[in-house]
């Protein structure tokens, strides 16, 4: 195995933040939401889990909110009529998580629709990911994905024609949100130079939001499924030329294929957990691999030969191993095997590099 020097994997002695140090009822509470959020499954044994008295209903949400599971978790307490199984003082605030994530995903789907007419209108081809368009076709509409920006695709070589059009769309690329001030302020040169040596992403662009929920809206724009420098690539003309029209949030938006939905959602828990400059910086969260196994679960027959296909093309069967092996630790599954990289799932390679959420 190669890899560029700045971008050594992790050491199984870890560093990565956030560890999932929960144990006992709260740890089983908190991997039931996980893995159905935003489904109408009832919740067995965990209502009974949340009514016990010595239940540390606090830790819990403490967890949720650091692997991004606050609005799963509120929607999976109110709906199945868990509510009052917590302390009073707890109640509002969490029904507050689910609130904020509905009217987030309103606002931002809504500025993917109109930012998706505007790079029509500059003939680019794009598609959306992540959680814009995850948010109908993996949790039907629940609006339980925390939404923090929008994220869009696109090939390498359209990344100056995007840039001038988001420019003349009212978004900014060499500017940040201060949250004290409430101004966009100037990206540092540092930033910028890290933006420079690293162009899988063009910096964030930002544009102020329509209220105090949204004060901001930020766009991640892509052109790689993984990194700058990666081993493993995937050619952008191949994922864009398979895209599809999806349902999101009242609107239609362009999006990956089945296929490289699933690989793009497993390099980028493998980049985020693998990879020591990402893992460092935020690490990987329970939410993002719960997302690997419902992306397989809402794959049909066709789509999953189609990702085996892609796996042995472009030789991605490591790192979706990594994704996939760590998916079946946390939820005791047999992805790795269903999706055909069992062999590559050593205890050793698992190992190196440490997401989170493995305790």
């Amino acid at each position: 195995m190669s890899t560029s020097s700045t971008h050594t994997p992790v050491s199984a002695a870890g560093g990565i933040p956030r560890p999932f140090a929960l144990e006992g009822d709260e740890r089983t509470v908190l991997l039931a939401v996980a893995e159905r959020q935003g489904l109408d499954q009832v919740p067995d044994d965990v209502g009974e889990l949340l009514r016990r008295p010595d239940f540390d209903h606090g830790r819990l949400i403490e967890h949720a909110l650091r692997h991004k599971l606050g609005a799963a978790l509120s929607d999976y307490v109110h709906r199945h009529g868990l509510r009052r199984s917590f302390p009073v003082p707890l109640r509002v605030p969490l029904l507050s998580f689910h609130q904020i994530a509905r009217h987030r995903a309103a606002v931002l789907t809504a500025e993917a629709a109109r930012v998706t007419r505007v790079v029509a209108a500059a003939g680019i081809a794009a598609a959306w990911t992540k959680g814009v368009v995850a948010q109908d076709r993996l949790y039907d509409g629940r609006a339980v994905r925390q939404l923090n920006d929008i994220d869009l695709m696109i090939r390498p070589g359209d990344r100056d024609r995007l840039s001038a059009a988001l420019v003349d769309a009212g978004y900014v690329a060499e500017q940040v949100w201060d949250s004290v001030s409430g101004r966009l302020m100037p990206r540092s040169r540092a930033e910028l130079r890290i933006y420079q040596l690293s162009p899988d992403h063009l910096p964030h662009f930002h544009r102020l939001g329509p209220d105090p929920v949204v004060p901001v809206v930020v766009l991640d724009v892509a052109n790689s499924l993984t990194w700058h420098g990666a081993t493993w690539q995937v050619p952008m003309d191949e994922v864009l030329a398979g895209r599809r029209s999806l349902p999101a949030g009242g609107v239609t938006l362009p999006a990956l294929s089945g296929a490289h939905s699933f690989l793009f959602v497993c390099l980028h828990l493998f980049r985020e957990g693998w990879v020591d400059r990402f893992a460092r910086l935020k690490g990987a969260n329970l939410s993002q691999v719960a997302e690997v196994l419902r992306e397989w679960r809402r794959l049909d027959a066709d789509e999953r030969a189609a990702v085996r296909d892609a796996i042995a093309a472009h030789g991605l069967a490591r790192p979706v191993a990594w994704a996939c092996g760590h998916s079946d630790r946390v939820f005791g599954t047999s992805l790795t095997e269903d999706v055909g990289v069992g062999e590559e799932a050593t205890a050793q390679w698992l190992g190196e590099g440490r997401p989170g959420f493995s305790g």
